[in-house]
């Protein structure tokens, strides 16, 4: 009998694409909730004509897999930050996520000043390999990009939503290894999260933000799956905010939405050194504006896009 709760994911980023770096549990360990692995496989059906109606067994073709999950946002709980050791354990998925790590150390021994930034990146992406225990199956997933969403609400944990497309390997049976390690830290509750728009602090309950990766299947007839690969084609970063409703000369919510005004935005997640993310966006658009109301209270639904400035600039996330 295979529990549901009883699961690992491992994921290690690769040297080279689609080849397996091996993960190992006392090193690679992630600790997720809701794995599931979707292994998406073309049905070719055979459609003639006959003396019967009944059907001829079909045939599988291309075969890709895909892979979600969710984790905690939290930092490695080292308060110097920047240095290589002191990267938040999803850091093989941000990377794998179109996303690149600028390690600055601190500035002396103690000062705790040093910071792990995270941007997005057009080229030289890293993909990842995933291992998959489910009960005594085995998937593993090479060749792996991804996309997520982050939510943000008032008194919870930051939650990371992911979403995985690599190359199909047949799954093995294998017992789920001992010797997993995960990250002690515990995550910080979205509190005190000093988020500005532009200028303005509003009354709010949550943020969430999608990066909005749009992945593409590699179609290659050597391939024995006749998947080569898969690739990062697009971005389109774009979220939810829901402030309080304000006049308009307290904040001009409607009048940024009509001319398509951007705004600045920021916001911090936690409250000691070593477990705190800034996660910043230069040029925030209201796409629109609904009422709505939150115990009583009129609030503004408003879906944003956050768009780039100069470059790959749309988001900035930063451990420190």
């Amino acid at each position: 009998m295979a529990l549901k709760k009883v699961s690992l994911v491992l994921a290690k980023q690769e040297v080279t694409y689609g080849t397996d770096p091996v993960p190992v549990p006392g090193a690679n360990a992630i600790l997720v909730s809701s794995p599931e692995v979707k292994v998406d496989g073309e049905r070719l059906v055979r459609e003639f004509d006959s003396a019967t109606l009944g059907a001829l067994g079909h045939v599988i073709g291309i075969k890709s897999a895909t892979v979600t999950f969710s984790t905690e946002l939290k930092g490695s709980g080292t308060a110097n930050a920047g240095g290589a050791g002191d990267v938040p354990e999803i850091d093989p998925l941000l990377q794998a996520c179109g996303f690149a790590l600028t390690a600055t150390a601190e500035s002396g021994g103690g000062v705790g000043d040093g910071d792990l930034t995270y941007d997005p990146v057009s080229t030289n992406r890293k993909s990842v390999t995933l291992y998959i225990y489910l009960g005594d199956v085995l998937h593993k997933i090479t060749g792996a990009y991804g996309n997520f969403s982050l939510d943000l609400n008032a008194g919870k944990h930051g939650v990371i939503n992911w979403e995985f497309q690599g190359l199909y390997i047949k799954p093995t049976d294998a017992a789920i290894p001992g010797g997993a390690a995960y990250n002690a830290q515990a995550p910080w509750p979205y509190l005190s999260a000093n988020l500005t728009l532009g200028a303005y602090s509003p009354i709010f309950e949550g943020l969430s933000i999608d990066i909005g990766n749009s992945l593409s299947v590699r179609k290659d007839a050597n391939s024995g799956s006749g998947v080569v690969g898969v690739s990062i084609t697009e971005r389109d970063v774009s979220g939810s905010l829901n402030p309080e409703s304000v006049p308009e000369a307290t904040h001009p919510f409607w009048t940024d939405w009509e001319n398509a005004n951007s705004k600045a935005l920021s916001t911090l997640i936690g409250g000691i050194d070593g477990n705190k993310i800034t996660i910043t966006a230069p040029k925030v658009l209201l796409n629109e504006i609904n009422w709505g109301d939150r115990d009583e209270t009129r609030i503004y639904e408003t879906p944003i896009t956050l768009a780039r400035n100069s470059g790959d600039d749309e988001i900035k996330i930063k451990f420190h």
